[in-house]
């Protein structure tokens, strides 16, 4: 399965009584951004550094600097705290799969996809600075050509 491979078909309430996948269940590529969130903000919030973790799950430093920019514009721009797992959980929160599928879309480059997954809750300029930190962030992790 390639990274970020996820599709967003049309909608049904077949997908809405789905219960969410759990990290063994998605890509390699998925679930290691998902565990460097979880990272990141339990990082924060024990006021450590965490681009030494960060960098054992994203490879570079650079990645790793794009990865910080984009957490910190989608909480800036986000109405309410973001809902993440603890970072044992293998479990995922449904803030975690919308953050997955933004990703997949800004990667797909199909940015009214992405922008139709935020609009009712992010404003336009928002959304521009996280679908290209989203962007940025991939081309740096290496799932899109540069």
């Amino acid at each position: 399965m390639e990274p970020w491979s996820g599709k967003l078909g049309t909608g049904n309430i077949a997908k809405l009584i789905t219960p969410l996948p759990d990290l063994m269940s998605l890509g390699r590529a998925e679930a290691q951004t998902i565990v460097a969130l979880r990272v990141a903000v339990m990082s924060q919030k024990c006021f450590r550094d965490a681009r030494p973790y960060l960098q054992e799950r994203l490879g570079s430093e650079l990645a790793v600097s794009r990865f910080l920019i984009m957490v910190e514009a989608i909480g800036s721009a986000w109405p309410e705290s973001v809902k993440i797992g603890r970072a044992c959980c293998p479990h995922t929160m449904p803030d975690e799969i919308l953050l997955l599928n933004m990703l997949r879309f800004a990667v797909q480059g199909n940015r009214p996809s992405f922008d139709a997954l935020i609009c009712e809750m992010i404003d336009p300029c928002s959304r521009d600075r996280i679908y290209l930190d989203m962007t940025n962030f991939a081309v740096a992790y290496g799932t899109q050509p540069n």
